[in-house]
């Protein structure tokens, strides 16, 4: 079958936005109209292949995710009936497959493990989904995305992988055939049942499944391998459904395994969940459904985007919020516990050739339709530590190592690596602590960094390093910070600063501090430079301490030139400072000679008449800061400059020519000899006199 991600079918091509009026209001509210009319007759192959494989797979995730649940079997295929049309009609991935998922579902079990009985659970575990979607509906009508949006990288991926070992530490009762040791029953637990012909039996059988599940796994990505490997490798785990069914049938009684038992059948009734009009059920059950909601959005668009971006297509996050919420909101009234578009089944239908949701979702819907209709009686002696192995085998291509592996490689130092720490805290404290505790650490941990990072951005002191070539006249000097660079040097008498962030209430006195002790430091100071290129804002309060610290400098003999100042902070520092330099646009080393001599030399030196000038392109010799160009470009009167063809100019919207016009970066240049020596863009094209502009970009 064709895959979306080589195959570039007009489905997926680009194409004019719809006019305005209501049809472009019916698109936004159901996006299955933009591309079902756009939808090829060669793409049916590859969804039905796709859709029926996705289906057996459901059918069995289901049964194993209702176990994580801790609610009835038959609920987990209930979940998967609503929830697919819902993201069916509402939903902007192609691959998407929504339906159950190992996190929602551990989720759900830890908000239902304290109610007795399995029926209460499963009425209770409907009525989260309701309330779920309800949330996740608010979310997205009232464009309160960015709320989960406070869920570091880090922290959320150590979130993820706890979840993981919980999920997996929670299937040991069924991967052993029977209670478990733990911490606090370790020393009352009776250790003869551990021998126990059955339970030896379970384990076997276990050990066995999971050495087939993962040989699957990875031969499905192995070159070289048979096509028919590949292709069961796509339905292994109805290949350790199919294979447990047999081994308890062919199996004695002394080593018979736990098996599932009666699973009712039929397509359940439309039933409103117990207590869904009561207000205490709503107080009581909406915290854990808001996080329950974050999780699902969450996961579900960060398997769905990665999918998008390979095939090239684009997706909206309000529809993705509307989609989700349709399905979980309505699957709860058939029965569902909430639900997610889950990964590896993404994987499994993409790999498979599935170009639309008609493979993804519709498909698979009516698979596990028909099975809960006409087969629930197959599943009569499936083995529960074959659904269990399937849980296991899922959550093991849950776990990030990937992301602590770069967050502990990149740093020098252990001082350095803070996010490693993070990513320990957040997953060992979800191990420890619970998955719900382990999702609010995971917030404050998220929190914690963003304020920090906020009150207490990186400031460093410049040092300049020395000319990358020593012919060249043109080469200009780089100010780098001399905690990084150690042939940096500092100018004599001037401190150069620079502060990477925004200057706001929460870090102006710990800047205006760190500048205040470096000219204690350092009795010969006459200037001190700021280099404003890294700072995009400033509020009100930074820009008053800001004032003071001008005025307490200055009472002691000490200039503050700012550099480089960027478009939003230059009008209030203006306005408020009315600073002695003559713009704060100017270069550090601008700054610098003002900071010393009180005033700015030209930016380029002049080019002697005689030397010959040349339109060529020089490449400036590489180093630690990457390779630099140098451009000399001669002006006739008249003429245009444009940047279309030279890669160190960068062409834009035109400009007048005016004075005062900026160059890219906030830079100024100037003519080299002749001319009225006055500005020139780069981002367009300018009338200039006779003379020459040089460039380095």
């Amino acid at each position: 079958p064709r895959n979306a991600m080589t195959d570039k079918t007009p489905f997926l091509d680009p194409r004019p936005p719809p006019p305005p009026g209501w049809r472009l209001w019916v698109e936004a509210l159901f996006p299955v109209l933009t591309w079902v009319t756009r939808y090829r007759r060669h793409m049916l192959q590859g969804d039905i292949v796709g859709g029926l494989t996705l289906g057996l797979v459901l059918v069995n995730q289901s049964f194993a995710h209702a176990f994580l649940a801790k609610v009835p079997v038959i609920h987990g295929p209930y979940s998967c009936l609503i929830p697919p049309v819902a993201y069916f009609l509402f939903g902007t991935c192609m691959h998407g497959s929504m339906a159950t998922g190992s996190l929602v579902a551990l989720l759900t079990g830890e908000a239902v493990k304290d109610i007795p009985t399995a029926e209460e659970r499963g009425e209770t575990a409907a009525l989260l989904s309701v309330m779920t979607g309800v949330v996740l509906l608010v979310m997205g009508l009232c464009h309160l995305g960015f709320l989960v949006r406070f869920f570091s990288r880090v922290s959320l991926s150590g979130f993820i992988t706890g979840s993981a070992f919980v999920t997996g530490l929670s299937q040991m009762k069924n991967l052993t055939g029977g209670p478990v040791p733990t911490m606090r029953t370790w020393r009352s637990f009776d250790w003869g049942v551990l021998i126990d012909g059955h339970r030896a039996m379970t384990v076997f059988t276990s050990v066995f499944m999971l050495v087939c599940l993962v040989w699957l796994k990875r031969a499905k990505r192995r070159p070289g391998v048979p096509r028919v490997i590949k292709l069961v490798a796509q339905v292994k785990e109805l290949v350790v459904v199919v294979y447990g069914l047999v081994l308890v049938l062919l199996l004695p009684e002394q080593y018979q395994i736990p098996y599932l038992g009666a699973v009712p059948s039929g397509i359940p009734e439309f039933r409103v969940p117990p207590g869904l009009l009561q207000q205490e059920t709503w107080i009581r059950l909406l915290p854990t459904a808001a996080s329950i909601a974050a999780c699902t959005f969450i996961s579900s668009f960060a398997t769905s985007k990665g999918y998008a971006v390979k095939c090239g297509y684009t997706m909206s996050t309000t529809s993705e919020f509307v989609a989700l919420g349709f399905a979980n909101f309505g699957g709860g009234f058939l029965g569902a516990f909430p639900t997610q578009i889950a990964l590896c089944r993404t994987a499994i239908g993409f790999e498979a050739g599935i170009h639309s949701p008609l493979g993804s979702n519709l498909l698979p819907m009516v698979v596990v339709a028909l099975v809960v209709q006409f087969a629930t009686r197959a599943f009569y002696y499936v083995p529960r530590c074959a659904l269990a192995c399937i849980i296991v085998i899922g959550c093991s291509g849950s776990c990030d190592w990937h992301t602590l592996a770069v967050l502990y490689r990149t740093p020098k130092s252990w001082r350095q690596r803070r996010s490693v720490v993070l990513w320990l805290i957040s997953c060992w404290g979800t191990v420890f602590f619970g998955v719900f505790s382990g999702l609010i650490l995971a917030a404050v941990i998220s929190l914690v960094m963003l304020i920090r990072d906020a009150a207490q951005p990186r400031m460093y002191e410049l040092g300049k390093l020395p000319r990358f070539y020593d012919d060249d006249p043109y080469a200009s000097e780089s100010w780098v910070p001399r905690q990084l660079y150690s042939a940096a040097t500092p100018e004599p008498g001037v401190i150069v600063v620079r502060l990477e962030g925004d200057l706001n209430f929460a870090n102006s006195e710990r800047f205006t501090d760190t500048v205040e002790r470096l000219v204690c430091q350092n009795p010969n100071t006459t200037g001190v430079v700021f280099d404003a290129c890294c700072c995009p804002t400033m509020d009100m309060t930074a820009v008053l301490q800001v004032e003071d610290l001008v005025r307490g400098l200055r009472s002691s003999g000490v200039r503050f030139v700012f550099a480089n100042v960027l478009e939003r902070p230059r009008d209030r520092l203006e306005k408020i400072l009315h600073p002695e330099q003559p713009s704060l646009t100017i270069s550090v080393d601008a700054a610098v000679t003002f900071a010393l001599t009180g005033t700015t030399p030209s930016p380029l030196q002049a080019v002697p008449e005689q030397e010959a000038l040349t339109p060529s392109l020089r490449r400036r010799r590489p180093t630690s800061l990457g390779h630099r160009h140098a451009a000399r470009l001669p002006v006739q009167e008249g003429e245009t400059i444009w940047g279309g063809s030279s890669p160190s100019i960068h062409s834009g919207t035109p400009l007048d020519g005016t004075p005062g016009g900026r160059a890219e970066g906030d830079r100024r240049y100037r003519s080299a000899s002749g001319g009225d020596n006055s500005p020139v863009s780069l981002r367009g094209g300018v009338s200039r006199d006779k003379g020459e502009v040089v460039v380095t970009a």
